[in-house]
């Protein structure tokens, strides 16, 4: 419960919006990396506090790199996704806020990779994060249209 009141309030400072499903897209990342996210971001705060005080060299760079990963995954939490426009086409969102339009006929094939799955789509590759959320119905036309290209 505490999670969600936390995902609430970064919804609303980061402006983003549910669609009529309760879902924010048909493929997203789940609100535990944002709870990560915060995690780095408090670790960095505290490791530059230290080094105000104790001047050292390692805790600095602790410091930046809690900086870095807090602001690269709330990136992916807020921007990676995917979303159905019809049945024939889709949207993908890198983390960086980049959105491409596919169509679903245009998917070659699908590779698993230990910690993610790259989707192969005309001459781009999507790129799926394991622990994404997908809806069933992203998940039936992409093994629909998978199917058509054997």
């Amino acid at each position: 419960m505490k999670l969600r009141i936390l995902v609430k309030i970064m919804e609303k400072l980061l402006g983003m919006k549910n669609n009529d499903d309760g879902f924010r897209a048909d493929m997203y990342l789940p609100d535990r990396l944002i709870a990560m996210s915060l995690v780095f971001l408090a670790l960095g705060i505290a490791c530059a506090v230290y080094a105000v005080f104790n001047f050292t060299v390692l805790v600095l760079v602790f410091s930046v790199l809690g900086f870095v990963l807090g602001v690269l995954a709330m990136l992916c939490w807020r921007n990676q996704c995917i979303h159905i426009i019809s049945d024939e086409q889709f949207t993908y969102t890198t983390m960086f806020g980049k959105t491409y339009t596919y169509s679903f006929s245009d998917i070659q094939g699908l590779r698993r990779n230990q910690d993610s799955m790259t989707l192969f789509v005309a001459d781009n590759k999507v790129h799926i994060e394991s622990m994404a959320i997908l809806s069933e119905r992203l998940v039936e036309l992409i093994n629909r249209a998978l199917e058509q290209t054997k």
